[in-house]
This record gives structure tokens, sequence and C-alpha cells, in this order.
């Protein structure tokens, strides 16, 4: 087949990340596959690996998208976040479309797509509304690069942590749905003076979170980070207290790393911890939080960076790219389907 995968947005998401690297994975499967972009796609193109073709487009957004997707002529179209895929209603004659939930079912944009993948149980309920198939495929682990050797020892010490210092670990967007605000309010109760807490990320937010971690200095703020897997293995407890996380990619990079985790009890982190309630805490409860991460650190043996075993069978990636590939094929029978009984 040839495969599209459009993505709404040119900034570093999840979203993006997941179609990065599903159509890595479906390369490897033999398929002509592209991600489509809206122009200027910045840093989320240190997403892309290098097998894998993309194709910017500008102008007035909804015309530079179907006027791009018209040329490339694909077979499906696989739409990652809700503003591309609102637009596709618009293209004439359009191959089948395919919506992945990155964070629920909203009818007044999917509802004429041709095929609904959710990643996570909670999404289920939302899908109720929409009348075409509908398959269900957890996120997987991402193909993870390689981190040098000493490269984890450098993070540490670049965060001001030696072999003896506990190391708490944040990544990810500094947006204020992740909750580093809950984070930075639990850390500066823990009364170790030797721990650190170093935040991987930047956003919109980063000014204010830097402004509420003022004056303490075990908190440092490190900028976006091309390598979080140096990050993950560096980290004796790596914390994640999201307001809503569908279903994180970071959380699974972390496990696959043997990071010790924290993260808040929403939605797809109950679906990911579901047989490890103790990895997880009430979300914006700063006390509770603050309290499990000393209860964590004081675990640390000196001279060793912490670590955990998880199972990972749930997540594994050659399974979920197949399944979510053998998806479109449904989707593309249903709609050759429709279009039939159409012209009976």
């Amino acid at each position: 087949m040839k495969i599209l995968h459009v993505c709404s947005t040119s900034a570093i998401s999840g979203a993006n990340r997941y179609a990065f690297d599903l159509a890595a994975g479906q390369v490897a499967l033999g398929h002509d596959v592209t991600v489509v972009l809206p122009e200027s796609p910045g840093t989320s193109l240190d997403l892309k690996p290098p097998e894998v073709a993309a194709v910017t487009y500008g102008g007035i957004y909804a015309l530079g998208l179907i006027t791009t997707l018209a040329r490339l002529k694909g077979d499906i179209l696989h739409t990652h976040g809700g503003k591309a895929v609102k637009w596709l209603r618009l293209m004439p004659a359009r191959p089948p479309v395919v919506s992945s939930l990155h964070i629920r079912f909203k009818a007044n944009a999917m509802a004429h797509v041709d095929g609904i993948h959710a990643l996570a149980d909670w999404q289920m309920d939302g899908t109720k509304a929409f009348s075409g198939p509908v398959r269900k495929v957890n996120n997987w682990t991402p193909a993870l690069k390689a981190s040098p050797p000493g490269a984890a020892e450098a993070r540490r010490g670049e965060a001001g942590a030696g072999p003896a210092t506990p190391l708490v670990v944040f990544v990810g967007r500094l947006d204020p749905v992740k909750g580093v605000d809950t984070l930075i309010r639990a850390f500066r109760q823990v009364a170790n003076p030797e721990a650190r807490l170093a935040i991987v990320g930047d956003g919109p937010e980063r000014a204010a979170l830097e402004a509420m971690a003022a004056g303490d200095h075990r908190i440092v703020f490190m900028g976006y980070s091309k390598a979080p897997a140096d990050w993950y293995r560096a980290a004796d407890l790596l914390v994640m207290p999201s307001r809503n996380e569908p279903f994180s990619l970071v959380c699974l990079e972390a496990m696959a790393c043997d990071t010790p985790l924290l993260v808040s009890d929403v939605d797809g982190f109950q679906e990911i911890f579901r047989d490890r309630s103790d990895n997880r805490y009430p979300e914006g409860d700063a006390g509770i939080l603050a309290a499990r991460i000393t209860e964590r650190l004081t675990a640390k043996l000196s001279g060793q960076v912490t670590r955990d075993r998880y199972d990972m069978t749930r997540f594994d990636r050659a399974a979920g790219i197949a399944a979510i590939t053998e998806f479109y094929a449904e989707v593309r029978a249903a709609k050759l389907g429709l279009r039939a009984a159409a012209t009976a």
C-alpha cells in the first residue's frame, strides 16, 4: 500500500512521534510510506527515521493539505490530530481515512472518516457514536536510539547529580496538561538536601515553572533533549504528573529502560499500570507525591542508578504495527462496500 500519515501540527508531540515510528515499521513491512506535516516542521523532524519520507505543505491550511494529499495519491490516509482530519471532509474522491485517537473521539471532527483507531480502553466508550470500523491497538514502545557509553553519567553530571545523589527526572512538554507545577510543589516538600530534580523539555509554561522553582537550587531546567533515553537511564525516578494522558509514549520508553516511575492516576496510566498500583498516585496531590518521592529515593544505593522491571508483553511494537496495518484492509473493504451499495 501507499500510506500517507497526516499530522496536524509541526510541533514535537506524542502524535507526531507515534506517526513517525508507525511509518518506520510499515516501511519495514514493504509499504510505501510518507508522513505529511504543515510547513516549517522544525524540531518535529528530529523524530524522523531516515527510511521515512516526509512532505510539508504550506499556504491556506485546508487547501495546502488537500492539494498535497491529492498529488501524493495514497491508498490510505492515516490522520494524527483533529485539525487535519476536520478538513479532509472537503477532499473530493479521497481514499479511505483512518483517524488515531491521540486524545478522544470528537464527532464534529471525525464522524466523516472511514475508520477509528483507539489507543486505550478508556477511549472506546466515545467511539460508540461512530458508525464505521473501530479497532483498539495499544500504543507500543517506540524504537529507541541506544545511548552511547557514558551518556547517562554525563546527563547526571549536567543536573548536578553525582553517583550517590538521588535524581528525579521529568521528560516532556512544559504545558499545563503535563502537571509539572504539581511536581515542583511536591519536590519542594522533599526534605533531602542532596536530591535533585531535572526538568527536561520546553514549552509555553517554562517561565512560570522556573518562577515556581526559584530559590530551590536542587531544581534544574535542562531544556529540550534530542536523546530522552539518556535521561531515562540517568534517572533514579521518573515522575509523570499529567492531568490527562491518553497513553504515554514517554512512559513506555522509560519502562523499556527499566526506569522507576511514579505517574498520576489518570486515563492511560491506569491502563498501563493496571497491575502496578504502586506506580500511581492521586493526580494533583502534591503532598502524597512528595511522600512517595521521598519513599522511593530512600531506596537508592550509593553509586548505583535505581532500576525497576516491567512486563512489556502488551506493548510489543511489531504486533501493534501489524495490527494497525491489517486494520487498513478492513477499512478499505468497508468503504468499497459502501461505494458498491451506493452505485447498485
